[in-house]
């Protein structure tokens, strides 16, 4: 299933708590690791395209594929954020 999380807004007039702060950073660190994700997948040419094959499941079936093959690289050469 898919889990949508959003940071906590500021209330007009007041500040945030520090439980509130904690917690949009969490959310921000999430959202950073997706948006490195996201970009990884983007190097694959097959997605930037836009595709007309119409078959069964097709497009979700490369997308899995293209998942798969960024974790594989992931697991032989670990997250290098300064790339």
């Amino acid at each position: 299933g898919v889990e949508i999380i959003q940071p906590v807004k500021k209330p007009k007039g007041k500040e945030l708590s520090r439980q509130d702060k904690e917690y949009n950073k969490k959310v921000s660190a999430i959202r950073v690791r997706i948006e490195h994700v996201i970009g990884s997948a983007k190097v694959m040419r097959i997605l930037k395209d836009e595709c007309r094959l119409r078959a069964n499941n097709f497009v979700e079936n490369i997308f899995s594929i293209c998942m798969a093959l960024h974790n594989l690289r992931i697991k032989i050469n670990p997250w290098n954020y300064h790339n």
